[in-house]
């Protein structure tokens, strides 16, 4: 029963940095799958309760490492507090979750609990520096594939860097457009998703790996239909559902080509 005071005591250790990033940051950031991250970890760890059981097999000296990655973990958060660096507190939770687990359950449930631990990385609000630098190529990607396509249906478009023109309205390609937020919220689902599959190791990759080009596809599709649409009846029509309705049924659809895929992969599983 002693072993929930550490938990308790870490609790309270992050209790102030989730605070900050429900309140404020994964809005800012536009991370908006970050929110169902803890609960679905707290899920994934319930699910393997029955190995939360003290060990006392692990040598003197795997224990002394076991708390030595503790306190190096612990002193992680504390420079992060210290340096008011959101990034490095948060990240520190890893290896403090790790490093509890090891010390207090032993090799075998930080084995049993690697995913759920890990799952956790895609709650960490990443530098703002490094957001642009992956937001901006992905948004001159999407103007450029958009402004192909659009004159395929012979749409008139003038595209200038990100900034597509079509029959007098203009549209900027802003951070939102870059697809970003679709591809990580898929990848959390689709990792947890392939995560409880009975799939092989092989089929699980190909499954995860397939998220990006469905992700991206998807949010193409999403900024042709908007620009379509902008074009024929004018920006208005976008101000109302019709924007909100678009995305979400482009992203139910690569939800069910998802679910296809692993279909197929399921019934090339090899026999037993």
């Amino acid at each position: 029963m002693y072993y929930i005071i550490p938990w308790f005591l870490t609790s309270l250790l992050y209790i102030p940095i989730f605070t900050q990033l429900y309140s404020l940051r994964w809005q800012m950031i536009d991370y908006t799958h970050a929110y169902f991250i803890l609960p679905v970890t707290l899920w994934l760890v319930w699910r393997k309760r029955k190995f939360l059981t003290p060990d006392s097999s692990s040598s003197f000296l795997k224990t002394i490492l076991y708390l030595l990655l503790l306190i190096l973990s612990l002193l992680l958060y504390l420079l992060g507090w210290r340096q008011d660096y959101l990034f490095i507190t948060t990240f520190s939770m890893i290896p403090v979750c790790f490093g509890l687990v090891l010390f207090f359950y032993g090799k075998r449930t930080a084995r049993e609990l690697l995913f759920p631990i890990l799952y956790l990385l895609l709650l960490i609000p990443p530098p703002l520096g490094i957001l642009d630098s992956i937001t901006l190529p992905m948004r001159y990607g999407v103007t450029f594939a958009a402004d192909i396509i659009l004159k395929i249906f012979d749409i008139p478009v003038v595209r200038d860097g990100l900034l597509l023109s079509l029959g007098g309205n203009e549209i900027y390609m802003g951070e939102p457009c870059s697809g970003l937020r679709s591809l990580v919220t898929m990848f959390a689902l689709g990792l947890v998703y392939a995560y409880l599959l009975p799939l092989n190791l092989k089929n699980k990759i190909t499954l995860i790996i397939a998220i990006i080009p469905l992700a991206l596809v998807g949010n193409l599709i999403r900024i042709v239909l908007t620009c379509a649409t902008i074009y024929v009846w004018g920006p208005k029509i976008e101000e109302g559902p019709v924007h909100f309705l678009t995305g979400l049924v482009i992203f139910i659809i690569m939800i069910a080509c998802f679910i296809n895929l692993e279909k197929r992969l399921e019934e090339n599983e090899p026999d037993t």
